[in-house]
């Protein structure tokens, strides 16, 4: 009898052949590999695509996120599902997806040619990837920097890990301690909106500021120090607080407050601290210029 596994060490130039439909799949290299499988770039009939090899509840699982996601809006904000199959190899069968591959960048190797505002922007494009996946009644869960790739003209994020994902009302299932906001000791685990706000406000922070988020990790003072301590930060330093401490449970609300804030006027919620006369207008006028252009290329590809 065939036992299954959950990791197969595929090879660049092997030719991977699916027991159930009998598509073949050639492995171009290695694209990810994490604590619940492995990610390889193939080459099929269709062309290029992404394989995961994992567990047989994992595929089962993150096959039926997929394509639950397909009906958000009429478009993913993750990866598409394409097919699933086995490999077997001496009497093993290895569990596999396909779904579609995302061509793009890391985030935090797209922000090594940016500008440190630049961080804003992924935070507006993070907020609209949050929107609808929260109306669909899920969370991202594990919202780390390493899961998201920015492709397009338009600068859009899509997600390449959707292993995260959780229903909410219930207990986010995998988790980045740096994200993670009972890490953070500011909340629990619970999936919910403010959950992923909270991570993308540390995302937003560590984009700037990685090693020092990392030195404060666990320490919420320490992490709201950095916000204060950073020029570019401060300009937007009451809603990302605010996301610190669970006051947002809807990004378009985040989003918007956002906006408000970098066009220079107060944002609806207040921090404690007194809003300084001076502002970097020549910064803001960078900021302003990139949404307005990023509004105007998504308006093209929508004509």
């Amino acid at each position: 009898m065939s036992t299954m596994k959950n990791r197969y060490e595929a090879v660049p130039g092997e030719v991977l052949h699916g027991k159930w439909t009998g598509h073949k799949w050639r492995v171009d290299r290695e694209i990810g590999r994490g604590a619940n499988g492995v990610v390889y770039l193939v080459t099929g009939a269709i062309g290029q695509a992404a394989l995961k090899f994992a567990g047989s509840s994992e595929v089962a699982s993150e096959t039926n996120t997929l394509k639950s996601l397909e009906r958000v809006r009429g478009a993913s904000p993750g990866p598409f599902f394409i097919e699933a199959d086995d490999v077997e190899k001496d009497g093993v069968i290895y569990p596999f997806y396909i779904m579609e591959y995302i061509d793009g960048m890391m985030l935090h190797t797209f922000m090594r040619s940016k500008k440190e505002e630049w961080s804003f922007i992924i935070l507006i494009r993070l907020l609209d990837f949050l929107a609808p996946l929260h109306q669909s009644g899920k969370i991202m869960g594990d919202l780390k920097p390493e899961n998201f790739i920015v492709s397009g003209s338009a600068h859009t994020i899509r997600a390449v890990d959707m292993g995260g994902i959780t229903k909410q009302g219930r207990s986010v299932k995998e988790y980045t301690s740096l994200y993670d906001r009972a890490a953070w000791h500011s909340g629990s685990r619970e999936a919910e909106p403010a959950y992923d706000l909270f991570a993308a406000s540390v995302l937003t922070i560590a984009l700037v500021h990685k090693k020092e988020v990392q030195a404060a990790a666990g320490q919420l003072d320490r992490l709201i120090s950095i916000i204060e301590s950073s020029p570019v930060l401060r300009m937007a330093a009451p809603i990302l607080k605010n996301a610190l401490h669970g006051q947002y449970d809807s990004a378009m609300m985040m989003k918007k407050e956002l906006l408000i804030c970098l066009s220079g006027r107060e944002p609806l919620r207040r921090s404690t601290k007194k809003k300084k006369k001076s502002r970097k207008w020549p910064v803001l006028f960078i900021i302003l210029t990139v949404i307005i252009f990023l509004f105007f290329v998504t308006l093209k590809e929508m004509m």
